[in-house]
């Protein structure tokens, strides 16, 4: 985990599982959010509502790259990119309302946080960012989890005993499944990703919790990796 070869290896599914038709969107779908989530960093709008007291004090319209994009999706794209602490339930009722579905939110966050987690690694090393991929041709499969369950999350998820069908190996049971590692089990490839994305770049999420500088061969020790983990997560707006 964390060498070179297992990052590359990592962006590379990123990208690749980018282009594929997913559950609710088609490959090029998903790559007009991938577009759509470069130009939010520059949208004069959410940059505004950053700096608001309330971020829905602020009316207008955002600067876009795409075209015939859904209003719910773009003020989804954007607010995942520029201002994810202050997402509310509210809020999420309100797309739903206009329009999108719970596999759609779903989706979608997926895909911003794993293009972020590529982008982001492109803009730290000094790399130009990846070009975006080619879509590849096909309809969105519709599948949703069976066992999902709505509990008291703003979207349903698989609880930790629902591990069913063709995402029975989605959570390692035997040690503990924290939450966010739920939070995209509604759309189980996205979980697969984000668990690809976090074991490359970081650590298992199981193995967050417990982990000592023997299970590493990090150039920095836990201490220091906490910290960075930890600034990280306060300039993300991570509500964890």
């Amino acid at each position: 985990m964390g060498n070179h070869r297992s990052i590359t290896a990592s962006h590379d599914r990123a990208w690749a599982e980018l282009a594929t038709p997913g559950a609710a969107l088609s490959g090029n779908e998903r790559v007009a959010i991938a577009e759509e989530l470069r130009a939010a960093r520059t949208c004069k709008l959410c940059a505004a509502r950053k700096s608001a007291l309330s971020a829905s004090a602020v009316p207008g319209r955002h600067d876009v790259r795409t075209e015939n994009m859904s209003s719910a999706r773009i003020e989804l794209i954007h607010k995942l990119v520029t201002d994810p602490g202050r997402i509310t339930r509210v809020w999420v009722d309100a797309l739903m309302t206009d329009g999108m579905t719970d596999i759609e939110y779903v989706e979608i966050a997926g895909l911003v946080s794993a293009v972020l987690v590529v982008d982001t690694f492109h803009a730290a090393m000094g790399m130009s960012l990846r070009s975006l991929p080619e879509p590849v041709a096909g309809a969105p499969s519709g599948a949703r989890p069976r066992t999902a369950e709505s509990e008291d999350a703003y979207v349903p998820m698989v609880p930790v005993d629902g591990l069913a069908d063709d995402y029975a190996d989605l959570y390692d049971t035997r040690h503990w499944v924290p939450n966010v590692h739920r939070a995209f089990s509604l759309v189980p490839a996205a979980t697969r990703l984000a668990s690809d994305l976090m074991r490359s770049h970081y650590f298992p999420y199981d193995l967050v919790p417990r982990y000592t500088d023997a299970d590493h061969d990090y150039p920095i020790n836990k201490m220091q990796i906490e910290l960075v983990a930890s600034r990280v997560s306060l300039n993300n707006d991570c509500f964890y």
